[in-house]
């Protein structure tokens, strides 16, 4: 894992190697805790059948290229229950991916940073999302978010000593070393969200809402599959900072099926400029299994002298055969401060199970190809709500 926090290469990347993939993430939770927004473009989608296919079968083909298969997917929740639930693949002359701004267009949904001076300083910016999708099932999901906050400061892992600063050369590049870079953009952000919820061109819901929020950009040189077994992520933001961590299991070199783990856990200021903590994996406990046998861990334990955190998945906002999406509970506890408790997003992917024929039928009930004929599940708004 390559990283970095820099909001100066949150554009476009290119990507030349079969099976490369790029995602920008958004997500947020109301201040009263009830809604959760999870947003991800998507340059090469990783969950792709034809994606997977064509690098597979035909990796110098120019299906094979992550341009090719751009993607969205929109999931919105009401206290950690999916209302709203989107993965489409849009042809790519629908889409455009601007490589010397963070801009990106997918079918009518779109974000665009702008950067701003505030209080008569720099350093400050804004994603302004807009979205408009429109599902098979006639469910439609409208609206504006926006994302403020500082610029993250782009030496927040330099030096510390667990984070090694990122290579000059991208992972994805022809110069790169095959991997995974990620990129903190903004750890913490101002969230305020206008959005209505239609069925059938009624609006049934309208929301407007302010939280916090969190943004990161991730960049792949091959299929995930290659790079880690499985990840677990997830951000938690406190009063006195925000927990971001990520945990990767990695397959032994050499063919060795003994597993690596490789872990970061930090707490950042809420100005995004600062890395007050950079804390130990204490423990993975509480393993369940959903009903495709995926056994995550439930419980999480970080560490940093007298600071501890204490990660609990509570509520499973979406489980399937590879992925899973936690509304999760995080209690934080140090001598000096009273324990402080709030609630973040969480996620567990195995990827090498997206590559599995034997899941395919399920993830096509999902997952909709805008220029074909959409999967008899996704036209019925009952039976594609079951899926969720």
């Amino acid at each position: 894992m390559h990283l970095l926090s820099d909001i100066r290469r949150d554009a476009r990347h290119p990507k030349s190697r079969p099976g490369s993939y790029e995602w920008w993430y958004f997500d947020g939770i109301s201040e009263d805790g009830d809604y959760q927004v999870v947003i991800i473009f998507y340059e090469g989608c990783p969950f792709s059948t034809r994606y997977i296919r064509s690098a597979e079968k035909d990796p110098e083909g120019e299906d094979a290229q992550a341009a090719r298969h751009p993607a969205i997917s929109i999931s919105l929740y009401h206290r950690g229950k999916p209302i709203f639930y989107s993965l489409s693949e849009y042809p790519p002359d629908k889409c455009a991916f601007d490589e010397a701004n963070a801009s990106v267009t997918v079918g009518e949904n779109s974000f665009r940073f702008t950067e701003r001076e505030t209080h008569g300083s720099d350093g400050f910016g804004s994603y302004d999302l807009r979205i408009n999708e429109r599902l098979p099932s006639g469910d439609e999901l409208k609206g504006i978010l926006t994302f403020s906050g500082m610029d993250p400061n782009e030496r927040l892992f330099t030096g510390n000593g667990k984070a090694p600063a990122a290579p000059a050369a991208d992972p994805a590049s022809e110069d790169g070393e095959p991997g995974h870079l990620w990129n903190l953009v903004m750890p913490r952000a101002n969230m305020q969200c206008r959005i209505n919820l239609l069925r059938n061109g009624l609006i049934v819901r309208e929301l407007k809402f302010k939280g916090e929020g969190y943004h990161d950009h991730n960049l792949g040189s091959e299929p995930m599959k290659e790079s880690f077994r499985d990840w677990y992520w997830g951000r938690v933001h406190f009063p006195h900072g925000t927990l971001v961590y990520y945990i990767m299991n990695y397959n032994g070199k050499d063919g060795s099926k003994q597993l690596v783990q490789d872990y970061r856990a930090w707490l950042i200021s809420p100005d995004n400029r600062r890395l007050l903590y950079t804390l130990e994996l204490a423990g993975l406990k509480k393993r369940s299994t959903n009903g495709f046998l995926l056994r995550p861990a439930r419980r999480l334990q970080l560490k940093e002298k007298e600071l501890e955190i204490e990660v609990r998945h509570k509520v499973v906002a979406d489980s399937g055969p590879f992925y899973c999406r936690y509304i999760s509970e995080a209690r934080l506890t140090h001598p000096s401060l009273e324990p402080q408790k709030n609630t973040g997003i969480a996620e567990y992917i195995r990827p090498d199970r997206i590559h599995r024929r034997l899941f395919w039928p399920l993830v096509h009930m999902r997952l909709r190809y805008v220029d074909q004929k959409p999967h008899w599940v996704q036209k019925s708004s009952r039976l594609f709500r079951w899926t969720w």
